[in-house]
C-alpha cells in the first residue's frame, strides 16, 4: 500500500447555503476572499487566524458568529499528479472527517455525497486523476439546514435543550437527524459553537492486485504462553479472476521477535478473503490497567504477497489482555457490574471524556499527552468517551493503551430521540458503528461499547411520560440502534468487547441500583432540594452497582477565568459571567461556601470565590469518590466531567487552558492505587484498605481520636496488610463517644504510600480549632523539582504553596502532628510560602 497525503495547501471560501453542487464553477470563479488552510481544520481555525471573527470562545464572542451555519464552505486543493502511483489497480481518495453533509468533486467531476462525521468517505478516483495538475473540492455544511419541522415531529420533539435550564442560545432539535458532534449545537457545559470542516486527514491510497483491508487480533487466553487469535481480511482486486498469495504476521516486543507466522499459497477468490491465524507468544508480557500493573505494548506487522506486489496493514500496538464484563448475580436480585480484566476484578475510576474543545478539529497531539498524562498522575484507570461528542482521533487511543486507562466508549447517541425507523439513518449508524468498532477493537484500552448516553432513561415513558413517546418495534425512537442493531455488529467484528445498550442502563427501568450503571443527579447536584446538592455525605447512601455519571461545578483558577472572559470585567451578574457558568450552577457554589466556609457571601471577593468554591468543589468530588469506592459491591465511579471544551465555571478538574482546579488534587486522594478510607457504618467506625497494585503493602499507622489542636490523643498502633488487587474491612469497632467539635478518629500512616484520613463527622464550619502554622521540616531540590516536607502542631485544613505550583498533592489537611512529604514541580531556587485555608 502505498499512501499520498493531501493534508497540505488548501484554501476555503463561503458561498449562500443555497448554492449546491451545481454552483462549483461559480465558487471556483470568485477571485477574492480566499482563506488558506491546512487539514485538520474547520471553517473556524482560518477565519479566526485571517481575523475574520474573534476567538468563539472568549468573552460572548461565539454569539457573533452564528452565522457560520447559515452559509455554505468550500475547500479547494491542487495537487501534481506525478507521485501518485498509476500503476495500482485502485486509488482510493479517503477523507478522514467531514464535518458534516458533503459533495465532493475531482477535477470538476461530482464523486459522491457524505453525511457523517464518524467514518470516513472513500472513493476510488483512478479513472479521474491525471498525472498532471489535480483538483480536489469539498463543499460543506453544518447539515441542519436540511431537518424539516415534519421530520422533528415524527420523534415528538423529543431533544433535550437547554433553552428552558437558562441556556437560550444552547440546544437544537434538529440535531438528532445530522450524524455530527452533537455537543456544539450547546449544552449545559458550553455555548452553541456550531461549525463544519475537515477535521481530519486526507489522502491517496494505491493498492495493487491485493489490499489487507482488516486483521482482528484477540487475546484468547492470558497465561505464560498467551495465546491469540488473528483474523485478516485479504481482497483479491481481480474481479473475475483467482490469486495466489502469501500472508505473514510478526509480533515484536521492543525490537525483539516475539513470533512470526506465515501462511503461504493462500488461494484469493476474487474480493474478500477471510483468513483465521492462531499465535502463541511465549512469557507473555500482561497489559494491566494503570495501578494494577504495567502495560506493555508488543509490535504487530501483517503483510501479503502475491505475484506482482506487496502490501502491509498499517503496523500496530497490541496489549495482551483479556477482559469481560461480569453481571453474576450477588444476592437476591442484585447483580455484579465490574471489569474483570486478566481474570481480576477492578474498581474502574475516573471521570467522563468529553472533546477537549468546541472547536474540535485544532485539539493538538500536546494536549491530547498532557490530558492524558494528568488523568494518569491523577490516579485514573478509565475514561468514559462520552456519546454526545466524537470517537476521538488515533492518538488519544495511543495514550490511553501506552498508559494503561482503560475506555468506555460510547456509541454517539446521547440525550434525544433518533429516527431509526428511517432506512437511511439506520444504514448511516451502521455503516459509522460498523467502521469504528473495527478501528478500535485491537485495541487494549478499549473494555466496553456502550450503546447510548440516557436515551433509554430519558425517553422511556415511565419515567418521563411528558415526552409522549410509545415504543414500537419498528420505532424505538433510537433505542433499535442500541438494543438490535449495535448488538449485530458487535457479534459480528467484535465480540471479545463487553457491550451495554445504554448509560444508565439495567433493572425493569434504567438507572436501578440492583443491576447495570447509575447516573447520580436528581438526589445530588440536579436535586431541587439545595441542600441535597451540596451535602457529600448523601454519598454514604450509594448502593449502586457502577456510577457512571455524577458531579459537581467550581471555579478555574484567577487566570484562566480571566483568559476566557476575554478582557471582560469580573462580575458576578454580568452576561459574560452568566455565559461561562454552567447553567446548572444556580447558586450552588456560594450555597456551598456559606455552609462550609463563610457565614456571609453577598460580598464575595473574586479571590474568595475562587478559592472556596474550589475547596467546596474538591470537598464533594473527594468525599463522594471514596464513599462509592468504599462499597465492596460498586464495580466503579466515574465522575462528570474530567476535561472541558471551554473555560467556565463547570464540573471539571482540569480546565480548557489545561491548568488544574483545586479538585484535581481530591480526586487524585480519593483515586490512590493504595488507599485507606473511614465512614461511621450503624454505630461503628469502619476502616477499608485498597491495594489495586500488584505487590503485597504492609504499614503501621497511629489509629484513634484526636484533638485538633493535637494535645489529646487517645490511639493505638494498627499493622495494616494490604494484598495485592485488594478492597477489604480492616477494623469495624464502636464509635467512641467524644467531642467531634473539636477532634477526630485519625489513621495516620507511618509510610508516605499511604495518605492520612479523618472521620468527617459534620460540615467544616462545626469544627473548632485555632489555625496552626504549617512548618516546613525538610527541603531539598531535585532537579528543578523540590521535595518538602511539612508538619504542623495541629490540624490544617487545606495546605496550599502559594505562587501556581503544580504538586504532588495540595489542598490536603495535615494533621496534628502528621509529618507529609510532597514534591512542588518545576520550583527551581525559588522562595516556597504554604499555608493553610483554615
Amino acid at each position: 500500500m502505498k499512501r499520498f497525503d493531501l493534508n497540505d495547501a488548501w484554501l476555503l471560501h463561503e458561498a449562500p447555503l443555497h448554492w449546491g453542487r451545481d454552483s462549483l464553477a461559480a465558487v471556483k470563479a470568485l477571485k477574492e476572499g480566499w482563506y488558506s488552510c491546512t487539514l485538520p481544520t474547520d471553517v473556524r481555525i482560518p477565519l479566526i487566524e485571517h481575523g475574520i471573527i474573534q476567538e468563539p470562545l472568549e468573552s460572548d464572542h461565539a454569539l457573533a458568529s452564528e452565522w457560520i451555519e447559515q452559509r455554505s464552505w468550500w475547500y479547494i486543493k491542487e495537487f501534481d499528479g506525478a507521485g501518485i502511483d498509476f500503476d495500482s489497480d485502485i486509488i482510493e481518495l479517503v477523507i478522514e472527517t467531514i464535518d458534516t453533509n458533503s459533495d465532493i468533486f475531482v477535477n470538476d467531476q461530482y464523486i459522491g455525497s457524505h453525511r457523517n462525521v464518524h467514518y470516513p468517505f472513500v472513493r476510488n478516483i483512478k479513472d479521474i486523476l491525471t498525472a498532471g495538475k489535480n483538483t480536489l473540492t469539498v463543499r460543506v455544511t453544518t447539515g441542519l439546514e436540511d431537518v424539516t419541522d415534519s421530520d422533528l415531529a415524527e420523534l415528538n420533539w423529543a431533544t433535550c435543550r437547554e433553552y428552558d435550564n437558562g441556556g437560550k442560545d444552547r440546544g437544537d432539535y434538529r440535531r438528532s437527524y445530522v450524524r455530527r458532534p452533537q455537543y456544539t449545537v450547546g449544552w449545559d457545559w458550553g455555548p452553541r459553537v456550531v461549525t463544519c470542516g475537515l477535521g481530519g486527514n486526507a489522502y491517496l491510497r494505491c493498492e495493487k492486485e491485493i489490499a489487507v483491508r482488516e486483521v482482528k487480533l484477540v487475546t484468547v487466553s492470558a497465561d505464560q504462553t498467551a495465546r491469540l487469535k488473528a483474523t485478516v481480511n485479504i481482497e483479491n482486486l481481480d474481479i473475475i479472476g483467482t490469486m495466489n498469495c502469501d500472508l505473514q504476521i510478526d509480533i515484536s516486543y521492543d525490537g525483539q521477535s516475539c513470533v512470526t507466522k506465515k501462511l503461504e499459497n493462500l488461494l484469493l477468490t476474487s474480493g474478500t478473503n477471510y483468513f483465521d491465524v492462531d499465535l502463541e507468544v511465549e512469557n507473555a508480557r500482561l497489559w494491566w490497567p494503570a495501578g494494577h500493573g504495567d502495560h506493555p505494548l508488543y509490535d504487530v506487522q501483517v503483510s501479503a504477497v502475491s505475484a506482482n506486489a506487496k502490501t502491509e496493514y498499517p503496523a500496530f500496538q497490541f496489549g495482551i489482555r483479556t477482559v469481560e464484563l461480569d453481571t453474576s448475580i450477588l444476592r437476591g436480585e442484585e447483580r455484579n457490574f465490574r471489569l474483570i480484566v486478566n481474570g481480576v476484578p477492578i474498581f474502574s475510576k475516573g471521570g467522563n471524556w468529553v472533546p477537549a474543545d468546541f472547536i474540535h478539529a485544532r485539539v493538538t497531539d500536546e494536549k491530547y499527552e498532557t490530558l492524558i498524562r494528568e488523568a494518569v498522575e491523577a490516579n485514573f484507570n478509565m475514561l468514559r468517551v462520552w456519546g454526545g461528542g466524537l470517537f476521538e482521533r488515533d492518538i488519544f487511543y495511543d495514550l490511553c493503551d501506552r498508559n494503561g486507562l482503560l475506555v468506555w466508549q460510547d456509541f454517539m447517541m446521547a440525550c434525544s430521540t433518533y429516527p431509526d425507523h428511517k432506512r437511511e439513518f439506520r444504514d448511516e449508524m451502521r455503516a459509522e458503528m460498523d467502521y469504528q468498532t473495527k478501528r478500535l477493537r485491537n485495541r487494549a484500552s478499549i473494555a466496553l461499547f456502550c450503546g447510548t448516553n440516557e436515551v433509554h432513561w430519558i425517553f422511556n415513558k415511565y419515567d418521563n411520560p411528558r415526552w409522549q413517546i410509545e415504543f414500537k418495534h419498528e420505532k424505538q425512537y433510537g433505542m433499535y440502534i442500541a438494543n438490535i442493531l449495535a448488538k449485530e455488529i458487535m457479534y459480528n467484528n467484535c465480540s471479545h468487547i463487553p457491550y451495554w445498550n445504554s448509560s444508565p442502563y439495567g433493572g425493569a427501568l434504567p438507572n436501578d441500583d440492583t443491576v447495570g450503571d447509575v447516573h447520580r443527579w436528581h438526589n445530588a447536584f440536579m436535586s431541587l432540594n439545595m441542600d441535597e446538592r451540596i451535602e457529600p455525605m448523601d454519598f454514604d447512601t450509594v448502593n449502586s452497582k457502577f456510577v457512571s455519571e455524577y458531579g459537581f461545578v467550581g471555579p478555574c483558577s484567577l487566570e484562566s477565568t480571566k483568559k476566557y472572559l476575554g478582557g471582560e470585567e469580573i462580575d458576578f451578574d454580568s452576561e459574560v459571567w452568566q455565559m461561562h457558568c454552567n447553567v446548572f450552577e444556580k447558586g450552588t457554589v456560594v450555597t456551598g461556601i456559606a455552609k462550609n466556609y463563610l457565614d456571609r457571601t453577598d460580598n464575595l471577593s473574586i479571590e474568595d470565590y475562587l478559592l472556596y468554591g474550589g475547596m467546596v468543589h474538591s470537598l464533594m468530588l473527594e468525599y463522594s469518590l471514596e464513599a462509592i469506592r468504599f462499597k465492596e459491591d460498586c464495580g466503579g465511579a466515574l465522575f462528570w466531567m474530567y476535561n472541558d471544551a471551554w473555560g467556565e465555571v463547570g464540573w471539571t478538574i482540569i480546565d480548557y487552558y489545561l491548568s488544574r482546579k483545586i479538585p484535581y488534587y481530591g480526586v487524585k486522594r480519593a483515586l490512590a492505587h493504595t488507599k485507606l478510607s473511614m465512614r461511621v457504618v450503624d454505630g461503628n467506625v469502619v476502616v477499608q484498605g485498597m491495594n489495586d497494585t500488584a505487590e503485597k503493602v504492609s504499614f503501621q499507622a497511629e489509629y484513634g481520636y484526636v484533638s485538633f489542636d493535637g494535645t489529646v490523643r487517645q490511639t493505638r498502633t494498627l499493622e495494616i496488610s494490604l494484598e495485592p488487587h485488594s478492597r477489604v474491612y480492616l477494623l469495624t469497632e464502636k464509635l467512641p463517644e467524644q467531642d467531634y467539635t473539636k477532634g477526630s478518629i485519625m489513621l495516620i500512616p507511618d509510610s508516605d504510600t499511604v495518605s492520612s484520613i479523618s472521620l468527617r463527622t459534620g460540615d467544616m464550619k462545626t469544627m473548632v480549632f485555632d489555625p496552626s502554622p504549617v512548618e516546613i521540616v525538610s527541603d531539598e531540590q531535585v532537579g528543578t523539582d523540590r521535595k518538602i516536607t511539612l508538619t504542623s502542631k495541629g490540624f490544617a485544613h487545606g495546605v496550599y504553596v502559594a505562587g501556581g505550583y503544580d504538586c504532588s498533592d495540595l489542598y490536603f489537611d495535615l494533621l496534628p502532628g502528621e509529618v507529609k512529604t510532597i514534591t512542588v514541580y518545576s520550583a527551581g531556587s525559588e522562595s516556597l510560602k504554604f499555608a493553610s485555608v483554615r
